[in-house]
């Protein structure tokens, strides 16, 4: 892969697509598995908020599995170039979804294209997450 390629686990959550690097994935298991200190992103919180929640089925683990994502369904791999990715800028990016890098246009297995979003693996590092 050159430098401005990279592969990403594609995840559905809330019916939005997101991308984060590979590279941080330390496993994936289903959900009823959660166990221990595992702080856990819910996007259906942040992109939703007031929703009611409904169960994800599976969990995505990163940083030694002490953060993770809850998502709808896991979609696969894909390697990307970094050079397709949209820029997000103000108003878009702001205060309240700074766990987003960018957006690309990705090609379902129907041939349709979707929005999907590039997620900053950073925030599994930050332990201040409230959700």
């Amino acid at each position: 892969m050159g430098d401005q390629q990279q592969e990403y686990l594609v995840f559905l959550a809330d019916e939005v697509h997101y991308l984060i690097p590979l590279s941080w994935v330390d496993r994936i298991s289903e959900r009823k598995e959660k166990k221990g200190k595992t702080a856990l992103i819910d996007f259906v919180g942040l992109t939703s908020p007031g929703q009611e929640r409904k169960q994800q089925e599976y969990l995505i683990l990163a940083d030694e599995e002490r953060a993770g994502f809850s998502a709808d369904k896991v979609l696969g791999i894909q390697t990307l170039d970094k050079r397709a990715f949209l820029s997000l800028k103000e108003p878009v990016l702001n205060e309240t979804n700074r766990y987003l890098e960018a957006a690309v246009i990705l090609q379902t297995e129907q041939g349709d294209e979707v929005l999907a979003y590039v997620l900053k693996p950073e925030i599994l590092k930050e332990r201040q997450w409230k959700l």
